[in-house]
């Protein structure tokens, strides 16, 4: 009758344990599984936002590039020719032809720069030109300039320079 006993033992522990234990581990694994779940969609929904990020950037990178492509840019340095002789050399590092190029300097600078090449009709992307610039004793070593220029478009622009001597 221990046999029995203990069988009938076995069957109830077999029974609460099926009954309330599988159940019971059933909802912990659930929960586990839930929260791991949840971390997963969280570093997902990250990765999203950072590949949404990257795609923004990227595009906003193309526009850049492609107005850059259709801008021009008028720089202006005085080189030192030879002792004593100087000139202002006017160039388009920008990647589109620039129109109607001018030069504004103070008044204080309109007597060592001569300007008979400007208004410049066009400079194209790469090219240049220069001005004859005549430097004395009385001459400021530093003063501003402003290149003036248009675009295609007839949009004027300027960029005011800083130029030594």
């Amino acid at each position: 009758m221990t046999i029995t006993v203990l069988l009938n033992q076995l069957k109830d522990v077999f029974t609460e344990l099926v009954k309330y234990g599988f159940p019971t581990v059933a909802i912990i694994l659930s929960l586990l599984s839930f929260k791991d779940s949840r971390k997963a969609n969280k570093v997902r929904d990250r990765l999203n936002e950072l590949e949404e990020q990257l795609k923004q950037f990227a595009l906003e990178e193309k526009e850049k590039e492609r107005m850059d492509e259709t801008k021009a840019s008028i720089e202006a340095r005085i080189i030192n020719i030879s002792k004593g002789k100087y000139k202002l050399k006017i160039w388009n590092s920008g990647k589109a032809t620039a129109y109607n190029v001018n030069l504004e300097f103070p008044d204080e600078s309109k007597g060592i720069i001569y300007t008979d090449k400007v208004p410049f009709e066009f400079l194209e992307a790469g090219k240049n030109f220069e001005e004859q610039v005549l430097v004395h004793s009385g001459t400021p070593r530093k003063f501003t300039i402003k290149t003036i220029w248009e675009d295609n478009k007839g949009i004027n622009h300027s960029k005011e320079l800083i130029l030594t001597i």
